[in-house]
C-alpha cells in the first residue's frame, strides 16, 4: 500500500482511474488537464497550514496519462504544456477525507467544500466517466496514512461508519488500533 501523496500513490491512483475508465463506453475524446490545489488548513498533517500543494492530472481519450505534483501554480503551464481546463481547490482535510472515502467528492463540489472551475457542462455530459475517475481516487487505492488518517479530531458519524469496525477495540480499515 502506498503512502498518501507519494509518487507511488499517484501511480496507483492513475492505474485505478484507467482500470475504471476501461470499463466505460463513450468516454470523452481529446485531452484535458486538471489542476488540483490542496490548501493547508492546520488540521491535515499532510499539508502545512498556510501552504498549498499543487497537482496536475492529464486525461487523454478517457485515460489518465499522468498525475503528478508540481512545485507551484506558476509551473502549471510549463508542466502541462498548455493551460489547464479545470481547477479543483479545497482544504487539505477535504481532499484527505475524499481520498479515504469519508467525504463524497460530488457532495464536496456541490456544497463548495471543493471549488471547481471549468466547463461544468462537459463534466455533466460525461458524469459516468467523471464518477469513475473520482471513485478511483476515493475508493480504489489502498492507502497508508503515516501521520494519521482522517477524520481529524472528533470522528463524524459518517467516518465512524466507514472507518471503524468492531466494538471492543476500535480499528481503522488498515488494521491500526485507534483506541478501546
Amino acid at each position: 500500500m502506498p503512502d498518501i501523496y507519494t509518487n507511488e500513490w499517484y501511480d496507483a491512483v492513475r492505474e485505478a482511474m484507467n482500470a475504471s475508465a476501461a470499463t466505460l463506453n463513450g468516454v470523452p475524446t481529446g485531452s484535458f488537464v486538471v489542476a488540483v490545489e490542496i490548501v493547508g488548513d492546520g488540521l491535515s498533517p499532510y499539508v502545512e497550514q498556510g501552504s498549498t500543494r499543487h497537482f496536475l492530472v492529464k486525461i487523454d481519450a478517457g485515460r489518465c496519462e499522468w498525475y503528478r505534483e508540481i512545485a507551484s501554480s506558476e509551473d502549471e503551464r510549463r508542466a502541462a504544456g498548455r493551460g489547464v481546463d479545470y481547477r479543483f481547490t479545497g482544504s487539505a482535510t477535504a481532499f484527505d477525507e475524499i481520498a479515504c472515502g469519508v467525504l463524497d467528492p460530488i457532495d464536496a463540489a456541490l456544497r463548495g467544500t471543493v471549488r471547481v472551475r471549468g466547463d461544468m457542462r462537459f463534466l455533466m455530459r460525461h458524469a459516468e466517466h467523471v464518477n469513475a475517475l473520482l471513485g478511483a481516487y476515493s475508493r480504489e487505492v489502498d492507502t497508508t496514512w503515516p501521520s494519521g488518517m482522517p477524520p481529524y479530531g472528533v470522528p463524524s458519524a459518517a467516518a465512524a461508519a466507514s472507518d471503524v469496525v468492531g466494538t471492543d477495540a476500535m480499528m481503522r480499515r488498515d488494521g491500526e488500533s485507534i483506541g478501546a
